[in-house]
Parts: C-alpha cells; sequence; structure tokens
C-alpha cells in the first residue's frame, strides 16, 4: 500500500513540474490566434492575486466551456478561484472576453462544443466535469 502511494505521489509531483515548465512557454502563445491554446486570467480566492493560465477553451452558447483535466470542481484550484469570485478573462484567438456566472457542466452538455478527436481523448480519459462560463451581458460578443 505504501509503494502504491509513494508512487502516486511521485507521478504527481513530476506532473507538477511538468506543468509549471510547460505553462512558461504556452503563456507566451496563449491566446493568439491558434484555437488550441487560450489565456485564462482569474484572481485567487484567498491571495487576491491574479493568475494568468494557458488551457483550452471552446466556444458553447453564450460562453466557453472548458475542460477540468486535473482533478474536479472541488480540487482544481483555478476552477475554485473562478467560482469564489464569479468573474475571470479569457484571451482567445487573439479577442478578450470578460467572463461571469461560473457553472459546473458535466461531460454530456460540454463535448458538443470539443472537435471529435478532443471529444474522444476527454472521454476515454474519463473527463466529466467542465467549467462554463458566459459572457458579460454588456459585453455580448459573437463567440468565435
Amino acid at each position: 500500500m505504501e509503494n502504491i502511494q509513494g508512487k502516486k505521489e511521485v507521478e504527481s509531483r513530476s506532473r507538477r513540474q511538468l506543468n509549471r515548465r510547460s505553462n512558461a512557454l504556452f503563456l507566451k502563445i496563449a491566446g493568439g490566434p491558434l484555437r488550441a491554446y487560450s489565456l485564462l486570467k482569474h484572481v485567487g480566492r484567498k491571495s487576491g492575486r491574479e493568475y494568468a493560465l494557458p488551457l483550452s477553451a471552446y466556444p458553447l452558447g453564450d460562453g466557453f466551456v472548458i475542460a477540468l483535466l486535473y482533478g474536479n470542481a472541488n480540487t482544481v484550484d483555478w476552477c475554485l478561484n473562478v467560482m469564489a469570485t464569479g468573474t475571470c478573462t479569457l484571451k482567445t484567438q487573439g479577442k478578450e472576453y470578460v467572463l461571469e456566472r461560473p457553472e459546473i457542466i458535466p461531460a454530456s452538455q460540454a463535448l458538443a462544443a470539443y472537435p471529435p478527436l478532443l471529444r474522444f481523448i476527454l472521454t476515454s480519459r474519463g473527463i466529466n466535469e467542465f467549467l462554463w462560463v458566459h459572457q458579460q451581458a454588456e459585453q455580448k460578443d459573437t463567440l468565435l
């Protein structure tokens, strides 16, 4: 049992280190013309500090949907921050959107926003929680 727990901790630590290094690279290209990487800006619920995170976001309804890849709505820090403050900013394909009214939705509602290959990958990885954030009413703009 200890061996399995130790192995999981090493894997988790390795994943965090890889994410830290790759985030530095992806921060440089996120929000640019490529759909693959958007830039999410949010405020820490405890620190009040602004954070920027590269991730993939896809248009859904009047907002964007983001997969919770490394945990769930109760464990993913950036998601907890957005839920606590009720707002965030998303830069994608060169445009910036002020988003509000975050809600957690199941894969059955969110996957329609994703291209077929990503739908397959998310489903095969067992990703079943997504954050859906809506555009501010006064900013309503045609989504990409």
